[in-house]
């Protein structure tokens, strides 16, 4: 038997290497393929068994009636649950999206990583059928990095936005706090001033007085009216509401001025918290993200690169100089 397919096989027409390596990828992508939509129906079926099954005899169905460990089972349900077609096709086992149609159970397990409605977008962005397992591990985890930084930027930028508010409503409060306060104490002036000008009235109306009363020509109605005016001028300048009206305002001055300087104070501060946000904003770049990112890594690299070093050393003390002296030289170039 094995001369007689050693002889087809010497016989068979010569083919190109490169159309047998396709073939062979086809053919393996195929069978991937049908992997997963075996996967698929296996999972639409486990669905099926769960649900039927009496109550807690669910685990030891699996391991003596299929041979499936609980994880396995919940893959394969998964699998089914995210890529299986509603309704099964009279032409066997599908998958809803040709997106996932051609790829391998592991890469279709892979990607339940990603959310579903993204899945499908990501897949054909990233080329998940050229990738390997590895390859599309590792763009998913980028993928989740990039979509960290991004809700860490939206929140920073509604956090910013929200400062921003708050610092403009403190400025136009401290400036209404500032008016309002320039308004009191100029009221308070005015009022200062108008008792200050009764009570120079009363005075001179008081030596007034004093005067007619000692010109004997000045008739006696007049001077009596003068004093009249005298001792009027002179309760209107000493009038006790008039001074605890001036104390009244006198206090709410002062009170307005204290609020005045807080409110200010409070926009100083709401500034200095927007300043602060926009700082983070900036910081909190794509760019400088991945810098930090990679700068932690070289960082940990470097302490697992020293304690390599260190046991070296124990054995090979030269070896260890020279590989110390390396990694000096590399920090040096950075």
């Amino acid at each position: 038997m094995e001369n007689e397919l050693q002889v087809k096989q010497d016989s068979a027409p010569v083919r190109e290497i490169g159309v047998i390596t396709q073939e062979i990828r086809n053919i393996r992508q195929q069978a991937s393929a049908m992997a997963l939509l075996y996967a698929v129906e296996i999972g639409r079926r486990l669905v099926e068994a769960k649900r039927v099954l009496p109550h807690g005899s669910w685990g030891e169905w699996l391991q003596n009636e299929v041979d499936f460990s609980q994880s396995t089972a919940t893959n394969l349900m998964r699998l089914f649950e995210e890529y299986g077609s509603s309704q099964i096709s009279i032409f066997g086992a599908s998958v809803d999206s040709q997106t996932f149609a051609n790829l391998p159970y592991s890469k279709a397990l892979a990607l339940l990583a990603v959310p579903r409605q993204e899945r499908e977008a990501f897949a054909a962005e990233v080329g998940a059928d050229d990738l390997s397992v590895r390859e599309l591990k590792a763009a998913i985890e980028e993928r989740d990095k990039q979509a960290k930084i991004a809700e860490e930027q939206k929140k920073i930028k509604e956090d910013l936005a929200e400062r921003l508010q708050q610092s403009e409503e403190a400025r136009l409060d401290a400036l209404l706090k500032a008016d309002e306060a320039e308004k009191l104490k100029n009221e308070l002036t005015e009022a200062e001033q108008l008792l200050a000008r009764e009570r120079q009235n009363a005075a001179e109306l008081v030596e007034k007085l004093k005067k007619a009363e000692q010109d004997p020509q000045i008739p006696k109605a007049q001077l009596n009216k003068i004093r009249k005016e005298a001792e009027e001028a002179a309760v209107k300048a000493a009038e006790e509401k008039a001074e605890k009206e001036l104390a009244a305002a006198k206090e709410k001055a002062a009170a307005a001025e204290v609020e005045a300087v807080q409110a200010k104070l409070m926009a100083k501060q709401a500034e200095e918290r927007a300043e602060e946000a926009e700082k983070r904003l900036k910081t909190a770049s794509p760019e400088i993200a991945a810098f930090k990112t990679l700068f932690d890594e070289v960082q940990t690299a470097t302490v697992k690169l020293r304690g390599m070093i260190e046991k070296i050393r124990g054995t090979d003390r030269e070896t260890a100089d020279k590989l110390t002296a390396a990694l000096h030289a590399f920090g040096a170039a950075l």
